[in-house]
């Protein structure tokens, strides 16, 4: 019979510990406590056919663990789940058991461990270099301690899985994180394009407004000037001074008339992608509007094809996109004198725009970043870094594509191309 203090100094041994720390304690007591030579604890791979220890004690101490097919050894009947008891010669009874020759092993038992659905899920071995002689004191220390064990196991497979579930639902939760931050990104890059094109409107129902205001008194100065000019004419009043004070009106007049009938064309409203259009008409209202930006610092050097470029589209996006690249080479000559190259040529299938300037550039880094939203170079309060990627978008739109080259303080070039109609 095995002696309470037996069972005490074990239980106390391994009280509270758990794992990997409970199985080498256990293992190390069993061991003394029913004098082996090799005890171990080791759990099944149905599949393989195979044992792995997970707590061998070799001689006194805890040794390496391995694994070992369950073909041809004792443990195979343990497996079957029976207890497995041979008190010497267990080499004769198997003789393929490649273990039980190297490790000169005598003496067998072995015991199931079974889990809460009474499935074995492994064994507790005791081996022997000679007869084992105490039988019934060490089954019953297996069978004492294999429940516990056997628990150890399931709670250390359950807190795996559940480590694993934890790390999956991390990694779940952190891409779902990620998902929503992207998703809040667009949103708030669509709300601010919203403001933007909301912005445009406005600005273009504004504009239109002044249009139509100053179309009025533009007839009245129109009508004047050809009231007074023939007043004037034939009479002792007209001199050459009178004839240039009636030109400078004239002019000042049609000036301004190209000035409003640009802003008629960059706020005319609408979805359609039907008009068809010239391309150079759109470039010289955009011109007509930025001229007070050149001033007497940046010229404008001119290069048309010979015929027009129309194209199929939204004339009014049309122009947004090219008055902010205008207004992008403008203002990338600020505070110097400079030029501002406007080209135009077609080839088979594409009417292009080239828009050069000599103006600062983009630095090398930056270049990949102009279409992202919100990025721009320009200094706080001046950009919001909206411009080029809604341009962007617009030509896309119209099937077409833009082309940018840049070099740091030497200026840039902007090639937009847009399907030619025949």
């Amino acid at each position: 019979m095995i002696q309470g203090e037996v069972l005490s100094d074990i239980i106390e041994a391994v009280s509270n510990t758990f794992g990997t720390e409970f199985l080498d304690r256990l293992t190390l007591k069993l061991a003394s406590t029913i004098q082996a030579d090799y005890t171990f604890i080791a759990i099944f791979d149905k599949e393989k056919f195979e044992s792995k220890t997970i707590s061998l004690v070799a001689n006194g101490v805890i040794a390496e663990n391995m694994a070992y097919s369950l073909k041809d050894t004792p443990c195979a009947e343990v497996f079957d789940n029976s207890v497995c008891y041979y008190p010497a010669e267990v080499q004769k009874f198997f003789p393929y058991d490649q273990l039980l020759i190297e490790m000169k092993i005598e003496g067998y038992i072995g015991s199931p461990l079974l889990n809460s659905k009474k499935e074995v899920i492994g064994l507790i071995v005791g081996l022997f270099e000679s007869e084992i002689r105490n039988r019934d004191q060490i089954l019953t220390l297996f069978q004492i301690f294999s429940g516990r064990i056997a628990a150890e196991l399931e709670r250390s497979e359950y807190e795996t899985r559940l480590e694993q579930n934890n790390h999956a639902l991390e990694s779940l939760v952190e891409e779902r994180t990620s998902e929503l931050k992207q998703t809040l990104d667009e949103l708030k890059e669509r709300q601010n394009q919203l403001i933007e094109s909301e912005k445009m409107a406005s600005l273009g129902l504004l504009s239109a407004g002044i249009a139509h205001e100053i179309n009025n008194p533009l007839n009245f100065i129109l009508g004047g000037y050809f009231g007074v000019r023939g007043i004037l004419e034939g009479s002792s009043l007209e001199s050459e001074k009178t004839k240039m004070y009636l030109e400078a009106i004239k002019e000042g007049v049609e000036r301004t008339s190209k000035i409003v009938k640009g802003l008629n064309q960059f706020t005319r409203s609408g979805d359609s992608v039907e008009e068809r259009f010239d391309l150079h008409d759109i470039l010289e209202n955009c011109l007509v509007m930025l001229t007070h930006s050149l001033r007497d610092r940046i010229s404008v050097e001119s290069n048309l094809h010979s015929h027009p470029l129309v194209v199929k589209g939204n004339s009014g996006k049309i122009h947004q996109v090219f008055l902010n690249i205008l207004t992008n080479a403008i203002q990338a000559m600020e505070g110097r004198s400079g030029t501002l190259g406007v080209k135009s040529y077609r080839d088979s299938e594409y009417s292009i725009i080239q828009i050069s300037d000599t103006g600062v550039g983009i630095k090398e880094e930056d270049q990949n970043k102009i279409r992202n939203p919100f990025f721009t170079t320009k200094d706080p309060g001046k950009g919001v870094g909206l411009g080029l990627p809604i341009a962007y978008k617009i030509i896309q739109d119209h099937k077409g594509s833009i082309e940018m080259e840049s070099e740091w303080g030497k200026g840039t070039v902007v090639r937009i191309k847009l399907p030619l109609q025949v």
